[in-house]
C-alpha cells in the first residue's frame, strides 16, 4: 500500500511527493507533465463512451528516451469497470528490440519441494539455489528475439498512489520512472505492461481498493499491447502485482477464465498484498495515518456504489482530507493525515458501517477463489499487510484447490520484501513460461 519516502536524487517533486531509489514497485512516483492523460492527441482524450471492447487499444504514444534495448509506449485501451461498458485506461507496455525470428529459448528446469502447512502458521520452501538462478537468468538474457506464439507478457500491478489524475504511474516524471524494475525482465526477453487502474489519469474515477476493475485493467492491458505489432506480445501470461496491486493480480487471477479465455495465464505473483482488505483496514486504523488508508478504502466504495453519500459519513476535518484525496497523491494524504484519531475524521469507525464492511468483505472474498498457481511474497516484519493476514489469505487460496506457492522473508518489510524476492519471483517467472511449465512448489495439504 505504500512505501516509506527515500531521497530523490536529481528532478524535481510534485505536491510533495519523492522520487525513491526503487520507483516501479512501492506506487508513489513523482507525476508531473500531466497537462493531459498519457497517450491522448492533442485535441483532447478519446470518448470513454465510444464503442469499444475490453481490450482495444485506442491511442498508442511511443516514449523517447527509453533505455537501451528496450522500446516504450504510453497507452490508452479499453476496459470493462462495473457495468457492461466500457472505460479507458491509460498505461504502459515495455519490449526488447529485437529482430523477430522462430526459436524460443530453452529454460533450465529447477528443483522443486513442497511445504505442507503445520498448526496455525503456513511455513515457505524455496529450494532454488544462487547457481540455478544464474544459470536461469543467462538462458533468458538471449531471449529478446520474438519466438513462435509471440513474446511472454509479465502485467504488472502498482501500489497506492492515489485516486487524482496526476498519479498515474504512466505520466511519472522522468519518463519510465514507474517501470525501472521491471527493465530486466524486458531485457529478459519479456514485454512488461503497466496498468494504470481505471480513472487514474484517464475519464471517470479510480475505484480505489476495489478489486473486480484493477483486475479487469490488468488483463486488458495484455490485449492491447497485443495490438501494437513491434511489441510482439503473445498470449501467455504471468500476473505480478504489489500491495495494492497484488489485490489487483489475484482479481485478475480469479477473472481469468471467464473474462479473459484468450489469454493463457501461467501463473499469479503477489508481493506483500492488500488480500484481506478488512483485516488490513483494521490494523492499519491504528496506526498514526491509518485514517489516510480508511478514506481511500471508502473512497473507492462509495465510487463502486453511487448510493453511498461519502460526506455524510465525514467530520468537517474528514471533509478536508477528502479534498486533499481527492486533488494530491497518497503522499500529501498521508502526511496531512498523519496523528489524526479515527473519531476525527469520521462520524463514525467506516469498518462498523454496514456499507463499507460488507464492501470490503466482498473485496477479500473477490481475491480469494481459484487460479493459476500462485506465489506469494511476504516480509515477516511487513507491518502494512501484516504476515498473519497474509497467511490467512493463503489458507483460503488453498482451501479453493489453488497451487500456492508461499515464501517468507524474516527480515523484510513492507519495502524491502521487493528486494528480498526478486531473485524468487525472476526463477518463478521462468519457470511458468516454461515451453512445458514446469512444476513449482505447492505448500497446499
Amino acid at each position: 500500500m505504500r512505501f516509506p519516502r527515500l531521497p530523490v536524487s536529481g528532478g524535481s517533486p510534485r505536491r510533495g511527493m519523492r522520487l525513491p531509489l526503487i520507483v516501479l514497485l512501492l506506487g508513489l512516483v513523482p507525476l508531473t507533465a500531466c497537462g493531459r492523460p498519457a497517450g491522448a492527441s492533442p485535441d483532447g482524450p478519446p470518448s470513454p463512451s465510444g464503442p469499444g471492447r475490453p481490450g482495444d487499444l485506442v491511442e498508442q504514444t511511443e516514449v523517447r528516451g527509453a533505455p537501451p534495448g528496450i522500446r516504450a509506449w504510453r497507452i490508452v485501451y479499453r476496459s470493462r469497470t462495473f457495468s457492461s461498458s466500457t472505460a479507458l485506461v491509460s498505461g504502459l507496455v515495455l519490449a526488447p528490440t529485437a529482430p523477430a525470428i522462430s526459436t524460443a529459448p530453452t529454460v533450465p528446469t529447477v528443483p522443486t519441494a513442497k511445504t505442507v502447512p503445520t498448526g496455525s502458521t503456513v511455513t515457505a520452501a524455496s529450494t532454488v539455489t544462487t547457481a540455478t538462478v544464474t544459470t536461469v537468468t543467462t538462458a533468458l538474457s538471449t531471449a529478446t528475439a520474438v519466438p513462435t506464439g509471440g513474446r511472454r507478457v509479465v502485467s504488472f500491478a502498482h501500489g497506492t498512489t492515489g485516486v487524482a489524475d496526476s498519479c498515474a504511474p504512466s505520466v511519472a516524471e522522468p519518463p519510465l520512472a514507474a517501470a525501472a524494475w521491471t527493465f530486466s525482465l524486458v531485457r529478459a526477453g519479456y514485454v512488461v505492461t503497466l496498468t494504470d487502474y481505471a480513472g487514474l489519469g484517464t475519464p471517470g474515477e479510480h475505484a480505489i481498493y476495489v478489486a473486480g476493475p484493477e483486475g479487469r485493467a490488468a488483463l486488458d492491458i495484455v490485449r492491447a499491447a497485443r495490438a501494437i505489432r513491434a511489441s510482439g506480445a503473445g498470449r501467455d501470461v504471468v500476473l505480478w502485482g504489489y500491495s495494492q496491486g497484488g489485490q489487483a493480480v489475484l482479481s485478475a487471477g480469479a477473472q481469468a477464465t471467464a473474462y479473459a479465455p484468450d489469454l493463457q495465464v501461467r501463473g499469479v505473483i503477489a508481493t506483500a498484498p492488500l488480500a484481506d482488505l478488512p483485516a488490513s483496514l483494521t490494523a492499519l486504523e491504528h496506526h498514526s495515518d491509518g485514517v489516510a488508508y480508511l478514506l481511500l478504502a471508502m473512497i473507492g466504495a462509495a465510487d463502486a456504489d453511487h448510493r453511498i453519500n461519502l460526506n455524510s459519513y465525514l467530520t468537517p476535518k474528514g471533509r478536508r482530507l477528502l479534498a486533499i484525496a481527492r486533488t494530491r497523491c497518497a503522499p500529501d494524504l498521508l502526511a496531512a493525515s498523519n496523528g489524526v484519531p479515527v473519531g476525527a475524521a469520521f462520524r463514525q469507525n467506516p469498518l462498523r458501517l454496514t456499507p463499507f464492511a460488507t464492501a470490503f468483505a466482498r473485496q477479500r472474498d473477490e481475491v480469494t477463489r481459484r487460479m493459476a498457481p500462485t506465489l506469494i511474497l511476504q516480509g515477516d516484519r511487513d507491518t502494512v499487510i501484516r504476515r498473519q493476514d497474509t497467511d490467512r489469505v493463503v489458507r483460503r487460496l488453498c482451501a479453493t484447490g489453488t497451487t500456492v506457492d508461499y515464501r517468507r522473508y524474516p527480515q523484510a518489510n513492507h519495502g524491502t520484501v521487493l528486494g528480498a524476492s526478486m531473485t524468487d519471483l525472476t526463477s518463478w517467472t521462468a519457470r511458468r513460461f516454461a515451453p512445458h511449465p514446469l512444476a513449482v512448489t505447492d505448500i497446499c495439504p
